[in-house]
C-alpha cells in the first residue's frame, strides 16, 4: 500500500513517514501540492494524506487538481491540518472531493486507526472516492468565492495572531528592560554601599592609627587602610561607569596614584610620578588584585627606594657601584614611571620603575622580601595567572604580566 504524504514541515512529514512505515505502508513524500502532483505522475499511489497551508500550491488547490484528473480522481484523499480547522473549512474540503478531514494534532494510534480504516475499505473494494464538485480554473464563481473566503479568513486569523504576538513581545521587551534597569540600579547601589562601608572602615582605622604610638604598628595599619581605600576606588569607578562589569584601569590607576601621593609625599617630600597607560578595561575580579599590586609597588618605592643618606655615604656608594646606588636612593630628582599596555595576544603588562637605589645583586626574593612583596607575587601568580619580574638598572624595574581573560564575566 503506497501512501503519498504532502506536508511542508519536515519534522511533521518525517513523523508521518515513521508512523506509516511502522504499519508496513510505503511512504512517498512531497513538500507542497505542486511536488505532490509530480509524485503522483511518477508513482502508483493508493492514498493521499495532505496538509492544507503550504507554499507554491496549497492543499485545497492540490485536492482540486487531483479530483479533476480522471486518472487520479479515484485515489482517496485525506486532509490532515492544524491551520484550517473550522467547520466551514471542513465543508469546503469535502465539497472539493476530500474523503476525510482530520485535525492536528492527533494521538499516533488514533491517526493510524483512521488511516487503517480507509486502507481496509480500499482493499475490500467498497471504497468509492469522491469526485470534486468544483474545478479550479473553471468559470464557476462559487468555487472562487468559497476558496477566497477561506484564504481571507485564514489571513485575518494569521494577522490577528501576529498582532497578539507583537503585543506579547512588546510587553516582554518592556518587562525585560524594566528588569535590566532594576538590576543596574541594584548593582550600582551595591557598589555605592560597598564603597561607603569601606570608607567607614577606613575612617575608623585612621582614627585608631592616630592613637598608636608604636611606629611599626602604625605603618601596618596605614598600609591596611590604603588597601581598603584601593578597593573602594574600584567600586567608585564601577558606580560611576555605564559598564557594571568592567573597570577602566587607566582611570583607576590614576586615582590610586593620587591617593598614594597624598598619603606618602608629606612633610615636603617630593617624587615625580609619570604615567603612560593605555585604555584597558578589565573585570572587577582582575581590577582589585591588580590594584593591590600597583599599590604595593608604588608604596615600596616611596618608602624604600629614596631613603635619605648623607652626601658622603651617597658618594661612596656611587663610587663603589659604578655610578648606581644599590642600597640607597638618590636624594634629588626622585621619579617613578608607570606603564600599562597590552602585550602579546591577550596579555596585560604593568611596569613600575624608579630611579632609586635598586636591589642588591645577591637579593633573594623568597628570603629577603617583606610580606607585602610576597603577597603581591602570590596575587599575580595565583589569582591573575601571571608572572612577576624585576631588574635593577639605574633603579628598580618591576614587570607584571597577566592574562586579560583570566576571569569569566558574571554581571
Amino acid at each position: 500500500m503506497n501512501i503519498l504524504i504532502v506536508e511542508d514541515k519536515q519534522e511533521a512529514r518525517y513523523l508521518l513517514e515513521v508512523l506509516l512505515k511502522s504499519r508496513g505502508y510505503v511512504a512517498v513524500s512531497a513538500s507542497n501540492g505542486r511536488e505532490g502532483l509530480q509524485k503522483l505522475d511518477n508513482n502508483k499511489i493508493d492514498l493521499i494524506i495532505s496538509d492544507i497551508l503550504m507554499p507554491e500550491m496549497d492543499g485545497f488547490k492540490f485536492c482540486t487538481h487531483v479530483k479533476a484528473d480522471k486518472n487520479k480522481a479515484g485515489i482517496p484523499f485525506v486532509f490532515y491540518t492544524a491551520t484550517y480547522v473550522d467547520k466551514r473549512d471542513e465543508d469546503f474540503a469535502m465539497r472539493l472531493g476530500a474523503d476525510l478531514f482530520l485535525r492536528k494534532p492527533m494521538e499516533p494510534e488514533a491517526l493510524l486507526s483512521e488511516i487503517d480504516n480507509v486502507v481496509e475499505r480500499i482493499k475490500k473494494g467498497d471504497y468509492n472516492s469522491s469526485v470534486g464538485k468544483f474545478e479550479m480554473g473553471s468559470d464557476d464563481k462559487e468555487v472562487y468565492k468559497l476558496y477566497n473566503e477561506r484564504l481571507v479568513k485564514k489571513l485575518e486569523d494569521k494577522v490577528g495572531q501576529l498582532e497578539k504576538e507583537v503585543v506579547k513581545r512588546q510587553n516582554a521587551e518592556l518587562k525585560l528592560k524594566k528588569m535590566v534597569s532594576e538590576k543596574e540600579i541594584l548593582i550600582k547601589e551595591l557598589y555605592h554601599r560597598t564603597k561607603n562601608n569601606m570608607q567607614v572602615i577606613s575612617s575608623m582605622l585612621w582614627l585608631y592609627s592616630n592613637k598608636i604610638l608604636n611606629e611599626e604598628w602604625g605603618s601596618i595599619v596605614k598600609n591596611v587602610n590604603l588597601k581598603i581605600r584601593t578597593m573602594a576606588l574600584v567600586h567608585q569607578e564601577l558606580y560611576e561607569s555605564s559598564d557594571l562589569s568592567h573597570v577602566n584601569l587607566k582611570e583607576f590607576f590614576k586615582n590610586l596614584v593620587v591617593l598614594l601621593q597624598k598619603n606618602y609625599l608629606t612633610d615636603g617630600k617630593v617624587c615625580e610620578i609619570n604615567t603612560d597607560m593605555q585604555d584597558i578595561r578589565v573585570l572587577l575580579d582582575t581590577a582589585i588584585p591588580l590594584g593591590f599590586v600597583l599599590n604595593e609597588l608604588i608604596t615600596n618605592a616611596l618608602k624604600h627606594a629614596f631613603l635619605p643618606i648623607d652626601v658622603d655615604k651617597q658618594q661612596s656608594s656611587q663610587e663603589n657601584s659604578s655610578g648606581h646606588l644599590k642600597q640607597k636612593g638618590n636624594l634629588k630628582n626622585h621619579r617613578i614611571d608607570i606603564k600599562l599596555y597590552k602585550g602579546k595576544e591577550s596579555d596585560i603588562v604593568l611596569e613600575v620603575a624608579d630611579n632609586g637605589g635598586g636591589l642588591p645583586e645577591d637579593f633573594d626574593f623568597d628570603v629577603e622580601s617583606h610580606p607585602g612583596l610576597l603577597l603581591m607575587r602570590d596575587m599575580v601568580v595565583s589569582q591573575l595567572k601571571g608572572k612577576v619580574k624585576y631588574k635593577t638598572d639605574n633603579g628598580l624595574i618591576w614587570t607584571v604580566t597577566i592574562d586579560h581573560e583570566c576571569y569569566d564575566e558574571r554581571v
